[in-house]
């Protein structure tokens, strides 16, 4: 067997190696099969309004006020408005939106979720386990009677909903306190990926391009549309829900 022959059975070996190491690694840290929430809404953020029922001035004002609100404190605030829940649901199809997208951030928790369910007349607030004990029911129905109700009930959907957000954010503001643990943030922002693995995979992508001779560049594209399929929406920080928050009709 010449020497070309040899190096190409070593290169083929060489990446096939790889490639089951590196989907070993993407199997093993999966864990258990997630369950299928394929159904649920991924949420541009902050806030998504899917009906037409916010103003142009609310949405934009909401929208900065939920970006200083986590520039402030690392808390996320994310406000999705349907004309519909169903088959789901107003309770399950806000929690399950809220475990796909992973508001809040990784090991903080301090995410939340404002529903407004148009056709429906119901509404769900989901709050991170992070700050439960800030927004627990009791506050939260505190804040909806001065916030909400009112302008709810003479038809100014978009300030109603603004406004009752602007308190949520308010309290969060005032009292959550950052203590700076978990992941605030992924190294890159739209690959919902830690900085090891990241390193793990630019690590494997510079010695597969040596070895194919820069082919292997040609799937990059493909790679990175899996690596977002991962991961929640959009630049969610990854955080998790106990289910707890309020909800309501109108």
């Amino acid at each position: 067997m010449d020497r070309q022959k040899r190096v190409a059975i070593a290169a083929a070996l060489v990446i096939l190696i790889v490639f089951a190491a590196v989907g070993a690694f993407f199997i093993l840290s999966s864990g258990a099969p997630k369950e299928d929430l394929s159904w649920a809404p991924t949420i541009t953020p902050y806030v998504d309004d899917r009906v037409g029922v916010m103003t142009y001035e609310d949405y934009y004002d909401l929208d900065n006020f939920c970006y200083e609100v986590e520039l402030n404190n690392s808390c996320q605030i994310a406000v999705l408005i349907v004309n519909t829940t169903q088959p789901y649901g107003i309770n399950d199809y806000a929690i399950k939106t809220f475990e796909k997208n992973g508001i809040g951030q990784a090991g903080k928790d301090n995410g939340v979720l404002f529903v407004f369910s148009y056709s429906e007349k119901a509404w769900r607030v989901v709050t991170g386990k992070g700050v439960e004990g800030i927004l627990n029911g009791a506050r939260l129905t505190e804040l909806r009677i001065t916030y909400f109700d009112p302008f709810i009930a003479n038809g100014s959907y978009s300030e109603g909903i603004k406004l009752y957000t602007y308190a949520i954010g308010l309290e969060l503001v005032d009292n959550y306190v950052d203590t700076g643990g978990g992941q605030t943030n992924y190294p890159i922002s739209w690959i919902p990926l830690p900085g090891w693995q990241i390193g793990i995979i630019v690590v494997v992508l510079i010695g597969l391009t040596i070895v194919t001779r820069g082919r292997i560049l040609l799937w990059i594209p493909y790679v990175i549309m899996a690596l977002l399929g991962r991961g929640g929406g959009g630049r969610w920080g990854g955080g998790g829900t106990g289910g707890g928050g309020a909800r309501g009709r109108f």
